[in-house]
């Protein structure tokens, strides 16, 4: 998988800015939950292709961040 991101790394894009970059993880992580219920972890993870593709680092760097806590969230909600 990390060899086709390689071959798109500048993605369609390459000039396009970060949006979410500047975005609380924590208040996006609970407003796609809220959203998307139990696929807001999958949301999150296109949300990131996406941002990867078009070449916006930041919003993929943030994007990954938010599927991480969300599952993080479902292994603390697995051991309660």
């Amino acid at each position: 998988m990390r060899e086709m991101f390689k071959r798109f790394s500048t993605g369609s894009a390459a000039a396009t800015p970060d949006f979410w970059s500047d975005a609380d993880v924590g208040d996006i992580s609970t407003a796609a939950r809220s959203l998307y219920g139990q696929h807001a972890k999958t949301a999150a993870a296109w949300c990131a292709l996406c941002a990867r593709y078009d070449g916006r680092s930041g919003d993929f760097t943030f994007w990954v961040g938010v599927f991480k806590l969300l599952g993080a969230d479902e292994i603390e909600k697995a051991w309660k």
